[in-house]
Order: structure tokens, then C-alpha cells, then sequence
């Protein structure tokens, strides 16, 4: 039964089964009732005094109804429409069916809907007010709605992330969007944001990528490498206009850098990639060694346990409310660039390899995504690894099987903390 009750008469109920992030967007929900009023009434149970009732769903609706009351922007006896469950026992059933089956819009939808409004004479500052957004939001949005068909339908299918399509809304030239996407839809790497902004971009390559920060300005413009400025643009904004000059640049330099570790350390081999990542199908042609372990100490632990605990509050701030690109989210990404190196540090301290055992494995360095050459946490061998001073195998069992020996040859617990992030 749907009936009107006051705000000050209702009460969050225990049985609501969202538990966690009760308080996110709730100024942005709040505006949005302000402006349009409750669209959606709230579910609830009668307490034993009458009049006042529990809210089993619509926790956050009512809390943005109780800040706009404190606020004064509506009275104190506001009334509101809510639906009357008689049976409690369906009452977290209800809360939990409300929370569960709410899907997110699509950003497509969101961006055909904003740009309709937008076309029907709204202000984006109006547009962003009424649905509780910002302005920006309103305007990344409404670019999406101009993509080149082809990429729009992309998303809006799903077949895009909303990180691949902004890579494309870098130009407002759709026949540039649209070439590009066909090129990229058939590429290895065609998904990744950055490979489609340089693309976009003609070819150039922004002063904060990571190769133009491994071989650094000066060095790029000593051999011969131009730059277009932009007097409107952030420092880093730049562009490189020599693609092919950086690439070899970098490959040169990441070249020395593995064949002075390969000749440092008595590896077999150390292969150089200018990527930002090693590509798993180079991997998946070797064979992984993993070198025994002796036990951490007790610091070691005690560290590993406080590194993977801010690795973690790290990786949960960049995924919740940092932005890509604003200065927190730059520092929170390099402090994981440094636990990350850190982990390594404690996990090579750990391992000792026999040099016979040495001269038949090898790794990879590449390119980190703060511009340092970085060594692939992972070794490997062409062949199965053969250790000279490993104690002979023993025939054992009814069927003749090797006895297992007790050399831990699985993945470290240490190796999997700094892969989190």
C-alpha cells in the first residue's frame, strides 16, 4: 500500500542490506530530488509507534531528504510517498532486490541522453545541476555523443571500455576516429587508451609518455627530434613529432641496459621490450624457473605485511574516488611504483641461484610506466633448467614414480602482493 509519511518519521532500517558506501553521491542525489523531486518512493515497515515506519529500501534516498531538511531547502515536515510492506519478513528480500537488480546506464545511453537535452536548450551547468553531476561530467559526456558512428555503436554494445572511447574524443575529426578504429580493431594492442591517442594524434607522442620520459627531452632534441607546442597545454602536454626517432632512441637504450644486466648478473639472457609491459605470448614460449626461497625474517614479513596493506588502500582510493590524472592520483601511483620495487628488492635479497644454474635462465627489462627501465619480476629458460648440484632423484612407489623433491617451485606468496595493483 503506497501512502504519504514525513521524512522526520522514518528511520534507516538494520535490514538494509547496503552495508558499504552508504554515503557515496549522496550530495549528488540529493540535488537531483531538489531539483526534480523523489522519483522513486521508499519501502517500509511500521514501527509499534504510529506514524513512524523503518526504511528497508531507499537508505540513500532517505539520507539525501534528511540533508536537504537540514539544509532548509525543504521543510521540516516534508511528506513523501512510500510503499507499506505488512509482512517484515520480506523486507531485506525487497532491500536486497532493489540494491541487486539496479544496473548502471550505460555511457552511451548517458551521452545520447544529456546531448538530447543539450539540443533541446540546455545549459550544461542547467543539465549538470537537475541530474546532480558536474558540469565537466555533463561535457565528457556529450562528446562521447559526437563520436564517429562506428566507435558510439561500439560502445554502446559494449565491445569498448569508456577509457578506449575518450582516447578517440581526443579530435573532433570523426573521419580520423573512424579510420582509426578500423585499424585498430584488428591490432594486438588496439584496445589500450594510450596506442589509440597516438594514433589519433598523427603519430605524435605526449612529453609525459612513458618512452619520451625514459629517454628524457634533452636527449630527444639532441638527435634531432622536433616538439609542437601548445601555449594553452599542461606542462608534459607537448607533442613529440618523431615517433620513429623515440622508438629508436628507446630501443637502443633499453638494448645496453639488458645486455649490461645479462653480463652483470651471469644470465643466459636478458631480452629487451620497449613496452610498458612484457606481452604474455613472448612469456608462454619459455620455460618459467622459479629459484628456491629461503624463509623471510621477521622484519621482512613484518614489512611485506605493511607494504601489501598500502599497496591495497592504494589501489582501493585510485578505483574509488580519485581521478585519473589529478595530482593525488599521480602520487598514489608512483608510491605503488616504489612498493613495487621494494617487494622486488626483498623477494631478489631472498633467492640465491647457483651460477651453473644462472648461465641457463634469463628475463626481460622494459619500459616502467614511470619512464625507469624496470626487470621483469619472473625468470626464465629456453630449455628445462638443469642444476648440477641438485641430489640425484630417487625411484620410490609401487610404480616406480620419482619421489618429489622439496624444492618449493610454486610462485611466491611475495611475488603475488606486488602484482595486486
Amino acid at each position: 500500500m503506497i501512502q504519504s509519511v514525513k521524512v522526520k518519521n522514518l528511520s534507516l532500517s538494520k535490514d538494509n542490506v547496503r552495508k558499504s558506501s552508504r554515503e557515496a553521491g549522496i550530495d549528488a542525489l540529493a540535488a537531483s530530488i531538489a531539483t526534480q523531486g523523489l522519483l522513486q518512493n521508499l519501502i517500509v515497515t511500521p514501527l509499534k509507534k504510529a506514524g513512524h515506519f523503518t526504511v528497508k529500501a531507499g537508505g540513500r534516498r532517505l539520507r539525501a531528504l534528511q540533508s536537504l531538511i537540514e539544509q532548509g531547502i525543504l521543510p521540516v515536515d516534508h511528506v513523501v510517498p512510500v510503499l507499506v510492506l505488512t509482512d517484515d519478513d520480506n523486507s531485506v528480500e525487497a532491500s536486497l532486490t532493489e540494491n541487486f537488480q539496479r544496473v548502471p546506464m550505460n555511457p552511451a545511453d548517458e551521452s545520447t541522453a544529456f546531448n538530447f537535452l543539450i539540443q533541446k536548450g540546455m545549459t550544461a551547468e542547467d543539465v549538470a545541476k537537475r541530474q546532480g553531476v558536474t558540469t565537466r561530467f555533463v561535457e565528457q559526456r556529450v562528446r562521447l555523443a559526437e563520436l564517429a558512428p562506428s566507435v558510439f555503436q561500439a560502445l554502446a554494445a559494449g565491445e569498448i571500455t569508456l577509457g578506449v572511447a575518450q582516447a578517440y574524443a581526443v579530435t573532433s575529426d570523426i573521419d580520423r576516429q573512424a579510420r582509426v578504429f578500423a585499424q585498430m580493431s584488428t591490432s594486438y594492442y588496439g584496445d589500450q587508451p594510450d596506442n589509440i591517442r597516438r594514433a589519433i594524434l598523427n603519430g605524435t607522442i605526449k612529453a609525459n609518455d612513458a618512452k619520451a620520459r625514459f629517454i628524457g627531452r634533452d636527449a630527444y632534441v639532441a638527435a634531432g627530434g622536433r616538439i609542437e607546442g601548445d601555449l594553452f597545454a599542461a606542462e608534459g602536454d607537448e607533442n613529440w613529432i618523431d615517433v620513429d626517432l623515440l622508438e629508436d632512441l628507446a630501443g637502443k637504450k633499453l638494448e645496453a641496459a639488458a645486455a649490461e644486466l645479462a653480463q652483470a648478473e651471469g644470465l643466459a639472457f636478458v631480452t629487451p621490450i620497449a613496452a610498458t609491459h612484457v606481452p604474455y605470448d613472448l612469456e608462454r614460449q619459455l620455460h618459467e624457473f622459479h629459484a628456491p626461497a629461503r624463509p623471510l625474517s621477521e622484519a621482512e614479513s613484518a614489512r611485506v605485511e605493511a607494504l601489501s596493506a598500502e599497496n591495497d588502500q592504494l589501489v582501493e582510493q585510485l578505483e574509488g574516488g580519485l581521478t585519473d590524472g589529478t595530482a593525488e592520483a599521480d602520487v598514489a601511483n608512483d608510491r605503488l611504483d616504489e612498493i613495487e620495487r621494494e617487494l622486488e628488492s626483498i623477494e631478489k635479497s631472498r633467492r640465491e641461484i647457483d651460477p651453473a644454474v644462472r648461465a641457463q635462465i634469463g628475463t626481460f627489462v622494459y619500459i616502467g610506466g614511470d619512464g625507469e627501465a624496470r626487470v621483469h619480476t619472473r625468470m626464465f629458460s629456453e630449455k628445462p633448467v638443469v642444476d648440477p648440484n641438485a641430489p640425484p632423484k630417487v625411484m620410490g612407489g609401487a610404480n616406480g614414480d620419482d619421489a618429489a623433491d622439496d624444492i618449493d617451485h610454486g610462485p611466491s606468496k611475495l611475488v603475488d602482493l606486488w602484482h595486486r595493483h
